[in-house]
């Protein structure tokens, strides 16, 4: 068995295939027709992986750090993990996309994000694709 991954590594592809492949389903969005299915699937199931990832993982991550004060604090248990309910994922991780926010966006996004800053296509899409929401829809 391998050792389990630390929290600080991230075992995501590096940002430039997933670049590769969304910039191919950016194209069939915007209708070229000549578009490979698997180029499209790729981006897709990355990017949603990711959009959940995010969403689930500062859920947990709120819900752990509240717990510790709770214990830390002596803090009414039930009313922490109630206000934590109460936040919004998004704001937790500092990510404030409009509501009604398509994967196309997001794509964009971070596609735009990587042409700003053309040396983290070697880094992991997981870092790059967090760093480029929180760029591009700042809580204010």
């Amino acid at each position: 068995l391998a050792a389990p991954a630390r929290a600080a590594d991230d075992v995501s592809p590096p940002a430039s295939e997933w670049r590769s492949y969304c910039q191919s389903y950016i194209k069939a969005v915007d209708g070229d027709t000549t578009i490979n299915d698997l180029d499209i699937t790729y981006c897709l199931g990355v990017t949603k992986g990711l959009l959940n990832g995010l969403r689930i993982g500062s859920q947990l991550g709120a819900l752990s750090f509240g717990s510790r004060m709770a214990v830390k604090y002596k803090l009414d248990p039930q009313e922490v993990f109630t206000l934590f309910q109460a936040q919004e994922p998004a704001r937790l991780l500092g990510v404030c996309a409009p509501p009604a926010q398509a994967t196309p966006d997001y794509v964009r996004a971070v596609l735009k994000h990587l042409e700003k800053n053309p040396e983290a296509v070697k880094r992991p899409i997981g870092e790059v694709f967090f760093e480029a929401l929180q760029a591009t829809y700042p809580c204010s």
